[in-house]
């Protein structure tokens, strides 16, 4: 094994375990936060003061909790952002299991996919742009039709809506 490679093992090594100790506490907040509705809602709610939804979501952060983890859930907290704690767990998750070089394919579409289309877009996106994709599929009415596929910064926007909007503005025509 050259010094690259080894040096890469350790490094997933160190990667994979502070992963995991991230993981296991938020996924356990957000285990707290499903199961409580009243909870999230608290935390949601603009007329409470910071001190008090510090107070609610220390209920439900584990006592062994890193002061770094802990800081990040408050931060999430004071920016009304722990509503997308279900979603930053799901990507650690992915960036766990697959490292850092797993990107995420969001393919949103007007009306839910059959497995069979769902495993087209799969395959033809990886033929694309490789095996190291994880895909959501999304549902968003107001597309009208087509599909709006996001890849990292790339976006590829086949939706009627947009193509409408496009002929539209090409026409002169306000939508």
């Amino acid at each position: 094994m050259n010094v690259q490679e080894l040096s890469r093992k350790y490094a997933y090594a160190v990667f994979s375990h502070a992963l995991e100790d991230w993981l296991t506490v938020l996924g356990a907040v957000q285990s707290s936060l499903s199961s409580n509705s009243g909870l999230s809602e608290k935390l949601q709610n603009a007329s409470l003061t910071f001190s008090e939804k510090q107070a609610a979501i220390d209920e439900v952060i584990p006592q062994d909790c890193s002061q770094p983890t802990r800081n990040f859930l408050y931060m999430l907290v004071r920016e009304g952002d722990v509503g997308l704690l279900n979603e930053i767990t799901s990507d650690l998750d992915r960036m766990s299991t697959g490292g850092t070089q797993v990107q995420v394919a969001y393919v949103t579409t007007a009306v839910e996919l059959s497995d069979n289309d769902k495993d087209k877009f799969r395959q033809k996106l990886s033929s694309q742009y490789g095996d190291n994709l994880d895909f959501v599929f999304r549902i968003d009415t107001t597309i009208l039709g087509g599909a709006i596929i996001q890849i990292g910064d790339k976006l590829i926007d086949g939706s009627v809506a947009t193509r409408l909007n496009t002929m539209s503005n090409a026409l002169g025509v306000k939508a």
